[in-house]
C-alpha cells in the first residue's frame, strides 16, 4: 500500500511543505541519526500527504509557525525525559510531522487518501480513508523512535491536537467520493 494523496483540493503550491521536507533530508544528510532512512521516509511521506491540505488552511507564516511550535514542543518534552539528549534536529522535525498529522485528524477526518495497491501481477489505485493511514502513524512511529524520542513526538502530536483550531484560517471540503467507495467508511 502506498498512499499518493488526499482528495483535499488545495489552492496553492504547499511551498512551505516542500521547503520542510528538503530541510529534513538536509538534516539527515548531515546528521546521520538513530532512526535512520526509515524515520526520514516515513516523516517525509507523512508530510508530503497531508501537509499540503494544513498549509492550504492557513497562511504560509501561519503554517510555518504552527510546525515550528509543533517541534519546539517536542524538543522540550525530548529534553525533559532526556536532559542528556545531543541529536535533537531529527526529533524537532517529527514533532513538526506530529502536529501536522494531529491537525489533519481534527480537520479532515473524513478525506480519503488515493493509494496504489499492488494486486497479482497489477498495481491499482483506490481510495481509503485517511483515518487510516492516520492510525498507523503513531504504532509506526513508536517502532522507529521509541523511548524518549517517542515521547517527544506524542508532545508535537498533543499541540497539534490542541493548536489547530487556533492556525487553521479556513477549511476545504474534501473532493466528492464516488458512491461505491463512500459506502465502505
Amino acid at each position: 500500500m502506498l498512499p499518493v494523496k488526499d482528495n483535499i483540493p488545495t489552492d496553492r503550491l504547499p511551498l512551505v511543505t516542500l521547503l520542510l521536507i528538503a530541510a529534513g533530508i538536509v538534516l539527515h544528510v548531515t546528521l546521520r541519526h538513530d532512526g535512520g532512512l526509515l524515520w526520514l521516509l516515513a516523516d517525509a511521506f507523512f508530510l508530503a500527504i497531508f501537509g499540503p491540505s494544513i498549509e492550504d488552511s492557513m497562511s504560509r507564516p501561519r503554517f510555518l509557525a504552527f510546525c515550528l511550535l509543533g517541534a519546539a514542543v517536542a524538543l522540550a518534552v525530548r529534553l525533559a525525559i532526556d536532559p542528556d539528549a545531543t541529536v535533537l534536529a531529527p526529533v524537532a522535525a517529527t514533532g513538526a510531522v506530529a502536529a501536522v498529522v494531529a491537525g489533519y485528524a481534527l480537520l479532515y477526518r473524513r478525506a480519503r487518501v488515493v493509494t496504489m495497491l499492488l494486486v497479482p501481477f497489477a498495481f491499482t489505485l483506490v481510495e481509503v480513508p485517511a483515518w487510516i493511514l492516520l492510525a498507523l502513524w503513531l504504532p509506526l512511529q513508536a517502532l522507529l523512535a521509541g523511548g524518549a524520542a517517542f515521547a517527544a513526538q506524542c508532545g508535537g502530536f498533543a499541540f497539534g491536537l490542541l493548536a489547530i483550531r487556533a492556525f487553521a484560517q479556513r477549511r476545504k471540503l474534501q473532493a466528492p467520493q464516488p458512491p461505491a467507495i463512500a459506502a465502505l467508511s
